[in-house]
Protein backbone atom coordinates (compact mmCIF):
# COMPACT_ATOMS: atom_id res chain seq x y z
CA UNK A 1 0.00 0.00 0.00
CA UNK A 2 0.97 3.33 -0.98
CA UNK A 3 0.35 6.23 0.82
CA UNK A 4 0.35 10.31 -0.60
CA UNK A 5 0.78 12.84 2.51
CA UNK A 6 0.19 16.89 1.77
CA UNK A 7 0.02 19.30 4.16
CA UNK A 8 -1.31 22.88 4.15
CA UNK A 9 -3.97 24.72 2.17
CA UNK A 10 -1.73 25.83 -1.05
CA UNK A 11 -0.61 22.12 -1.16
CA UNK A 12 -4.19 20.80 -1.01
CA UNK A 13 -5.09 23.75 -4.02
CA UNK A 14 -2.03 22.91 -6.33
CA UNK A 15 -2.41 19.29 -6.31
CA UNK A 16 -6.02 17.76 -4.60
CA UNK A 17 -8.49 19.84 -5.99
CA UNK A 18 -7.36 19.60 -9.75
CA UNK A 19 -7.72 15.76 -9.68
CA UNK A 20 -10.53 15.46 -8.37
CA UNK A 21 -12.21 18.17 -10.51
CA UNK A 22 -10.47 16.31 -13.39
CA UNK A 23 -11.00 12.89 -12.62
CA UNK A 24 -13.49 12.32 -10.02
CA UNK A 25 -16.01 14.91 -9.84
CA UNK A 26 -16.64 14.30 -13.93
CA UNK A 27 -18.65 10.37 -12.91
CA UNK A 28 -19.97 11.44 -9.34
CA UNK A 29 -23.56 11.68 -7.79
CA UNK A 30 -25.22 15.00 -8.05
CA UNK A 31 -24.72 14.77 -3.71
CA UNK A 32 -20.58 14.16 -4.20
CA UNK A 33 -20.59 17.07 -6.83
CA UNK A 34 -21.83 19.74 -3.95
CA UNK A 35 -20.10 18.05 -1.33
CA UNK A 36 -16.99 18.99 -3.46
CA UNK A 37 -17.77 22.55 -4.08
CA UNK A 38 -18.76 23.11 -0.94
CA UNK A 39 -15.00 22.01 0.25
CA UNK A 40 -13.33 24.40 -2.73
CA UNK A 41 -15.02 26.85 -1.32
CA UNK A 42 -14.03 26.55 2.21
CA UNK A 43 -10.52 26.02 0.86
CA UNK A 44 -10.41 29.08 -1.07
CA UNK A 45 -12.27 31.21 1.82
CA UNK A 46 -9.11 29.27 4.05
CA UNK A 47 -6.74 30.47 1.45
CA UNK A 48 -7.82 34.26 1.09
CA UNK A 49 -7.50 34.59 4.52
CA UNK A 50 -4.25 33.31 4.79
CA UNK A 51 -2.20 35.14 7.58
CA UNK A 52 -4.60 37.67 8.15
CA UNK A 53 -7.61 37.67 10.71
CA UNK A 54 -10.73 36.10 9.53
CA UNK A 55 -14.14 37.89 9.51
CA UNK A 56 -16.59 36.50 12.46
CA UNK A 57 -19.57 36.03 9.91
CA UNK A 58 -17.02 34.16 7.50
CA UNK A 59 -15.75 31.83 10.39
CA UNK A 60 -19.48 31.05 11.16
CA UNK A 61 -20.28 30.49 7.35
CA UNK A 62 -17.34 28.37 7.33
CA UNK A 63 -17.54 26.13 9.97
CA UNK A 64 -21.58 25.33 9.26
CA UNK A 65 -20.16 23.94 5.96
CA UNK A 66 -17.47 21.67 7.24
CA UNK A 67 -20.29 20.51 9.94
CA UNK A 68 -22.64 19.92 6.69
CA UNK A 69 -19.54 17.96 5.17
CA UNK A 70 -19.70 15.51 7.72
CA UNK A 71 -23.08 14.86 9.20
CA UNK A 72 -22.80 13.26 12.54
CA UNK A 73 -22.71 9.06 11.85
CA UNK A 74 -20.07 9.23 9.46
CA UNK A 75 -16.48 8.00 10.40
CA UNK A 76 -15.41 9.93 13.61
CA UNK A 77 -17.89 11.78 15.63
CA UNK A 78 -16.95 15.60 16.60
CA UNK A 79 -15.98 16.51 19.86
CA UNK A 80 -18.33 19.37 19.77
CA UNK A 81 -21.84 19.75 18.50
CA UNK A 82 -22.36 22.80 15.86
CA UNK A 83 -24.13 24.77 18.58
CA UNK A 84 -21.58 24.57 21.35
CA UNK A 85 -18.92 25.73 18.77
CA UNK A 86 -20.77 28.96 17.79
CA UNK A 87 -21.54 29.39 21.24
CA UNK A 88 -17.81 28.95 21.72
CA UNK A 89 -17.07 31.96 19.05
CA UNK A 90 -19.96 34.27 20.24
Amino acid sequence: MCVFSLKGIQNIKKYVLPFYSKYVIKYSSKYKSEEFHNFCYIIDKLNDNYKKTMDKEILIELIKLVYQLNPEGKGKQRKRTLEEVLEIIN
